[in-house]
């Protein structure tokens, strides 16, 4: 895998410049990405809104190593991921990139210790039972290792994942949606615990959301319309000011 490069010093974990992002050709090409520059600087939680069809998710995937994009550049920790050959990138997702699903992306037949400790094993690492323990722990989970996911509720389900996530230790958490199959007050305990990640471990979290309360819970908001940055909210956050943008940006669209 390729080495970082001294744009580690920069503070920043993820860093796109220019990117873009075209499916299809001639009359039928759509255009998700143009050309987004966006920093994610390190120990920050950062949300990424948009109305339907802006690009979020897309900006996402690309900046996760999930999808290539057709124009640009995009670091994560100093790595270049247009460097890289298919299986360089398979190997910095897994080493330096966590990934939280809105459906949890558990394995059924796997208890949640199994489950947390799944990426060390696929990265032929033997997992060691007190960092297991103890990723569980640091969850809420303490206690609840030899559960399967049939036996959690949607809430542990989603701590199980973050667990999983953050075992390998990664620069950036990416998370989609992460309370979109959770109710009112389990979304608002996870959401905690990524906030808590974030100000004690110094963990970069990029959300991608639809719900501004969740986005309220972030340190910054990065706005898409029509696959651009259009604008960013910062300072001190509400789910309303987050809600009254939102309007505004949906309206001009």
């Amino acid at each position: 895998m390729a080495e970082p490069e001294n744009g580690t010093e920069s503070g920043q974990a993820v860093a796109l410049h220019e990117v873009a992002r075209a499916y299809g050709s001639g009359a039928r090409r759509v255009t998700a990405l143009d050309g987004v520059t966006v920093d994610f600087g390190r120990g920050t939680f950062s949300a990424v809104m948009g109305p339907s069809g802006s690009g979020k998710s897309t900006l996402l995937h690309c900046a996760a190593g999930l999808d290539r994009p057709t124009g640009g550049t995009i670091r994560i920790d100093g790595t270049e991921l247009g460097t890289l050959g298919e299986t360089a990138l398979t190997l910095l997702r897994r080493e330096r990139v966590g990934f939280v699903f809105q459906s949890y992306n558990l394995v059924p037949a796997l208890t949640a210790e199994q489950n947390v400790a799944l990426p060390l094993r696929l990265a032929g690492r033997r997992p060691d039972p007190a960092h297991l323990h103890a990723a569980l722990a640091e969850v809420g989970l303490a206690g609840r290792g030899r559960h399967r996911p049939d036996e959690l509720s949607g809430g542990e389900q989603q701590r199980v994942a973050i667990a999983r996530a953050l075992i390998s230790r990664p620069a950036v958490v990416f998370a989609d949606e992460p309370t979109g199959a959770l109710d009112t007050r389990t979304s608002r305990d996870v959401l905690r615990l990524l906030r808590n990640l974030v100000d004690q471990h110094r963990q970069t979290v990029i959300m991608v959301t639809h719900d501004p309360v969740a986005a309220a819970f972030a340190d910054r908001v990065v706005l898409l319309a029509d696959g651009r940055v259009v604008d960013e909210l910062d300072g001190e956050l509400s789910a309303e000011s987050i809600a009254a943008r939102m309007t505004r940006l949906e309206l001009a669209c």
